[in-house]
């Protein structure tokens, strides 16, 4: 290779790769911002992460998550951790924060050896994952972690502003120390024949250990971990005499690489890593439990245990619900802690909406059609019938039974002379459209409690010509 070809891949690889990582990044936060109308951009995104990817599997999968998470480990074998350096729309605003520094001084870094300590936390987070504990992969899994609405309930994501702080000071360290994502691809990336390699003639100056943002190029030893390299690049371009290059190495003493025993280390817990994957559902959900109170879950949720062991938190179905009906949960049960349920105070689900299902990256919301979210049971609604302001207050209403989009709720003259909510349960999907229409606060009236297990409901009957009247001993 010529010395100008050489000159100009040195100078092209790093804008490259942060032309599409900032790329990434940009089409991300553009699609949150507007996420109804980009609903499938939001979709595309999201299934395209490698750790949520990994979670659909686990759930199950389709056959386009298998291709997809094939392709992607194929190269990740092949090239090395291209998905971090290119695609990762976390890592890239961790590389942008971390280039912030160089307004305020020069960012210098410097090699870290591998410890059993750097993949401790990343690998608890793949155990507990295995048995149903998502909570801790969805806090730092990296598509999550940075556009879940709330890790707090009604709060700011706090854990994403501790990560920002992380990167100004330490680069790229959440994605080795902290990332479970990272460490599969760690594993994957340590059989990739393409690493950098280094000349006869290197000065041993350090200057690519003082740029490498991952710790794992020691430019006095001339050593590089693999498996921690995130191919940014930036040790090409600082090089003074261009003695780094990046490319297919064939001979293994090439190659300044770590040592076997390190090798054999984290190939040792990547075997634990993608052991977290091939657990059952019923080990993963049975240490979940079922709390006090069950909650409405979103359509396409199947049960409590499904929907706990597989959330990731990302939060993409309570940004895309129509009707703002969808909140981070604030009960502390390991199942429900920051997902999803549904709020009838603050919305009720529509009818013909299945944007949340259809969004979903793992799998914990099954996609259903409009047919199959029809006949979907979300939960059943109870009546306090002295509570209800027409027998309370003597007032005329009927707002439960105008937005009940199944018939379940219909008003019945009563042997009062006055109309009455009437409840037909077999008909009722637990939307909560009539908790959100009663007038009573602060408590409704008529109110929907959440199933463990999602049911099927009737379909919606002709309602007959003659009214259904109540006798006395009616059920309220």
């Amino acid at each position: 290779m010529s010395l100008n070809k050489k000159i100009s891949l040195k100078i092209a690889l790093p804008w490259l790769r942060r032309f599409l990582a900032y790329g990434f990044l940009a089409l991300l936060l553009l699609a949150f911002l507007n996420p109804r109308p980009l609903s499938e951009v939001v979709a595309f995104l999201a299934r395209f992460q490698f750790g949520q990817a990994l979670a659909h599997l686990a759930s199950g999968g389709d056959p386009k998550t298998i291709a997809l998470v094939t392709v992607m480990a194929l190269l990740t074998c092949f090239l090395g951790r291209w998905f971090c350096g290119f695609v990762c729309p976390l890592g890239a605003l961790m590389d942008l924060v971390s280039r912030l520094k160089g307004l305020f001084g020069r960012r210098r870094f410097r090699y870290k050896p591998f410890t059993f300590k750097s993949v401790l936390i990343p690998l608890l987070t793949l155990i507990a994952f295995w048995f149903g504990a998502s909570t801790f992969f969805g806090l730092l899994e990296p598509y999550s972690l940075l556009v879940s609405k709330s890790l707090v309930y009604a709060g700011p994501n706090l854990l994403l502003f501790g990560v920002i702080i992380l990167a100004f000071w330490r680069g790229r360290s959440f994605c080795d120390f902290l990332c479970p994502t990272g460490l599969v691809l760690k594993i994957l990336a340590l059989a990739s024949p393409f690493h950098l390699s280094v000349k006869a003639n290197c000065l041993k100056c350090g200057a690519c250990s003082r740029v490498c943002a991952a710790f794992c190029v020691d430019g006095q030893t001339q050593t590089l971990d693999r498996g921690r390299c995130l191919l940014c690049f930036d040790c090409l371009a600082v090089c003074p005499n261009g003695s780094l290059s990046w490319g297919r190495v064939s001979a293994p003493r090439a190659l300044p690489v770590q040592s076997r025993r390190s090798f054999l280390s984290q190939a040792a817990f990547g075997v634990l890593a993608f052991g977290s994957w091939l657990a059952p559902e019923t080990l993963r959900a049975k240490t979940l439990g079922q709390p006090d109170a069950a909650p409405i879950l979103p359509p396409g949720a199947l049960s409590l245990a499904h929907f706990g062991a597989h959330c990731s938190l990302c939060h993409g179905c309570v940004r895309l619900c129509p009707n703002q009906a969808l909140v981070p949960s604030s009960v502390t049960h390991p199942a429900l802690w920051d997902r999803p349920v549904l709020d009838p105070y603050q919305g009720f689900c529509q009818y013909d909406c299945v944007l949340c299902a259809q969004i979903c990256p793992t799998g914990a919301l099954r996609p259903l059609s409009v047919e199959e979210k029809h006949r979907t049971r979300l939960g059943q609604v109870t009546f306090e019938r002295a509570e209800c302001v027409i027998v309370k207050n003597g007032t005329s209403c009927g707002a439960c039974a105008e937005l009940c989009p199944t018939g379940a709720v219909r008003m019945t003259m009563t042997p009062l002379d006055r109309e009455e909510p009437f409840i037909r349960d077999n008909l009722c999907v637990g939307c909560g459209a009539c908790q959100q229409a009663c007038p009573v606060r602060p408590i409704s009236a008529i109110r929907v409690t959440g199933l463990l297990i999602h049911q099927t409901a009737d379909l919606p009957v002709v309602i007959e010509t003659e009214d259904e009247t109540l006798t006395e001993d009616f059920p309220f």
